[in-house]
């Protein structure tokens, strides 16, 4: 049965504890090959192939890789156990992709990198591209909940549209063989296991975000819930769009959460969370696959009390106490006994907290987050502005501290979870 959501000064004593309790940090590899589209200045999508080659000679530079994959392009981002170390990484990576495409536009077209879920591509475009570019070549993935291929059947030549992923790849080192994580990383059951507890952890909030008919019309055929693959160093989850390539705060949170799920998963926390939440992952699959808002909304409040308390606060992007300049509430267990006390004062508003921020962005949409323009969102020409931007907590500060009505939306925000 569906529980209703609870204030965190409800959940009893013995939850607090064990969710909270100090455990040895996890730090999988994260790798990622996000897909994105090139259109000129009529809005026009083009053919990658135009400015790439191919998959079977990509363009490789500082242990990165482009090429075309169909209509869009890929990149290939060198792995990192770090999200600002791969958050650079894509940077990088962009970078030379901007370059090149720079190259081919002059005084009529201008041509530019989008982050858009689904495209339509005229008829024309796909005529007049490679014979690569016109077929869906991926390999076969798998889902998690059938246990058997995802086998979508399109007739490339005449389907007009297409579809970018965000794919996240996790693996785990090799000599930690007796591992839970390694097991995750390297087995079948565990494959199953951790797919389906991503898309309860990152999935789902993902349908809050990425959202509208293009990623709907995604979901539909490409990025679908408990969609992966198995690598030789461990597993990719196929089911993320490439929305979250728009800016290194959509990274840097959708690549925590996915730590967090793994934190969880590594320390055998996954049972627990879900009897707590009251959601199946089943419920969890049918709000991925319809992109059902509202749903998502009501199982992210059920979700919600616990996520905020669990694993160290500088990997959780949605811990209660992630944010900047936390004066006066050192440890979670202070928060808690002062919340169960009602004495949580305005200390809380004199910082910028990412939870309440993840909040205000459901409310006011992704535009509140970031500007839709991906050169200026990764500083592709300004590296001190990455800097200030680069991390979903330390971007949320620059964006919000000077913005009242953010700072009155998480005062009355506190008071209403807490």
């Amino acid at each position: 049965m569906r529980r209703k959501a609870i204030r965190i000064k409800d959940i009893p004593e013995n939850v607090v504890a064990h969710l909270s309790k100090k455990r040895a940090r996890v730090n999988p590899t994260f790798g990622c090959d996000p897909e994105f589209f090139i259109i000129d200045n009529k809005m026009q999508v083009m053919a990658s192939d135009k400015f790439f080659p191919g998959k079977d000679k990509p363009l490789r530079f500082d242990g990165n890789a482009l090429f075309f994959d169909g209509i869009q392009a890929e990149l290939n981002v060198s792995p990192s156990v770090c999200r600002e170390s791969l958050a650079s990484n894509i940077r990088t990576a962009l970078k030379k992709a901007r370059h090149i495409i720079n190259k081919k536009s002059n005084d009529k077209t201008q041509y530019s990198i989008i982050t858009q879920p689904t495209v339509r591509v005229k008829q024309r475009v796909l005529n007049n591209a490679d014979p690569e570019a016109r077929r869906f070549g991926c390999e076969p993935d798998f889902n998690a909940y059938t246990l058997g291929q995802n086998t979508p059947e399109m007739d490339a030549s005449h389907h007009l549209y297409r579809y970018a992923g965000g794919h996240i790849h996790i693996g785990c080192s090799p000599y930690n063989k007796i591992s839970n994580e390694y097991k995750l990383a390297k087995t079948e059951e565990g494959h199953i296991r951790a797919i389906k507890f991503m898309d309860y952890i990152t999935g789902a909030i993902l349908v809050l975000l990425d959202r509208g008919v293009y990623a709907k019309r995604r979901r539909s055929k490409y990025g679908t819930a408990g969609c992966f693959r198995p690598t030789p160093y461990g597993i990719e989850y196929r089911t993320p769009s490439c929305w979250w390539l728009s800016s290194p705060m959509t990274m840097s949170l959708v690549f925590g959460l996915i730590k967090t799920a793994w934190f969880i998963l590594r320390h055998d926390l996954d049972n627990d969370f879900i009897k707590l939440v009251g959601y199946s992952q089943d419920d969890v699959r049918g709000i991925v696959d319809e992109s059902d808002v509202s749903e998502a909304k009501k199982f992210w409040k059920a979700l919600r009390p616990y996520l905020s308390i669990v694993g160290p606060s500088v990997d959780n992007p949605l811990h209660i106490l992630s944010g900047h300049k936390i004066s006066g509430i050192a440890y979670y267990t202070n928060f808690y006994t002062k919340a169960k006390k009602n004495e949580i004062n305005e200390t809380i508003t004199n910082s910028i907290y990412a939870l309440p921020a993840f909040e205000y962005v459901i409310k006011h949409g992704v535009k509140a987050l970031h500007l839709e323009d991906i050169s200026k969102e990764w500083s592709l020409t300004n590296i001190d502005r990455f800097y200030n931007l680069n991390g979903f907590i330390n971007g949320t500060h620059h964006k919000f501290a000077k913005n009242k009505d953010f700072m009155k939306f998480q005062q009355a925000f506190f008071a209403k979870i807490i």
